[in-house]
């Protein structure tokens, strides 16, 4: 096992080798964003409930280190860059600019295990080159000092139509240029097919960890998704807004750790934390 290695069975269950993330960096890009208003008081509901790691920006990192003292504590992946999506603080738009706002070194000094990059596609050119840059940039330096990398690719731009987001050839393209670009880890859509799916995560030969995406009303939809990416042989979910947004997140957050971790089915999850 690698140092690398290493660092990444941190944010994996033990006995299960499967992770549940949730993540709690939204606020770098989203502001104030509802359900994530107290992110300390989400982490330490976060961490009673013992999810496996979560994601954080470099300023919730330095006011929460205590919380991480535990052998028991939660893996943590550290977003080390920004794309900036308006001059306005809490609005959203095309990106007008992509740079990295921390270091590896910090990741060091704070004991975090990975970091985490975004790969926007679909925006203007400059842009697009200059969000490339940064997860090149972002890879050297990861090699550098044995830290591994989880690009995620998205689909933020206005290039790209809405139709087009949840294309799974769109997925396998940019799952795998950002392969290409150095990435150790891939935080990548749920293309919704099983077997599709699985023969992505095969042809990929790095760790696959499945993003929450856009807001899910319905927990069904949310327990499928995990459920499915799963038996297709991802490594483990990361999903935020659609755990802490929802009214029953305790319930939610058990119910997922079962699936994952106990291959409990979707019925049975429902049924045991009263997800109906």
């Amino acid at each position: 096992m690698g140092i690398k290695d290493l660092r990444i069975s941190h944010i994996l269950n033990s006995k299960s080798g499967k992770s549940v993330i949730i993540p709690i960096d939204h606020g770098l890009v989203m502001g104030n964003i509802e359900g994530l208003q107290d992110p300390i008081d989400i982490l330490e509901k976060l961490i009673k409930l013992g999810i496996d790691g979560t994601l954080m920006s470099p300023g919730i990192t330095k006011i929460t280190n205590e919380y991480f003292c535990s052998k028991d504590a939660p893996g943590r992946i550290l977003t080390i860059d920004l794309p900036l999506s308006s001059t306005i603080p809490g609005e959203s738009g095309r990106i007008i600019g992509h740079e990295v706002i921390s270091d590896i070194e910090f990741a060091i000094r704070n004991a975090l295990d990975l970091v985490k990059v975004l790969l926007p596609w679909g925006e203007k050119e400059n842009v697009q080159m200059e969000s490339i840059k940064v997860v090149s940039k972002v890879a050297t330096e990861c090699d550098k000092w044995n830290i591994p990398l989880m690009v995620e690719p998205v689909f933020w731009g206005s290039h790209t139509s809405k139709d087009k987001k949840n294309d799974p050839k769109l997925i396998e393209h940019a799952a795998r240029m950002a392969l290409e670009l150095g990435a150790d880890i891939l935080k990548i859509p749920y293309t919704g097919n099983v077997s599709e799916f699985k023969q992505l995560i095969k042809h990929l030969k790095v760790p696959v960890f499945v993003l929450g995406g856009p807001k899910m009303d319905n927990i069904k939809d949310i327990l499928n998704a995990a459920k499915e990416s799963i038996e297709a042989g991802a490594k483990g979910i990361v999903f935020g807004r659609n755990v802490w947004q929802n009214p029953k997140m305790e319930s939610l957050i058990k119910g997922l750790k079962e699936i994952v971790h106990e291959n409990a089915s979707v019925d049975e999850a429902i049924k045991k934390y009263d997800l109906f």
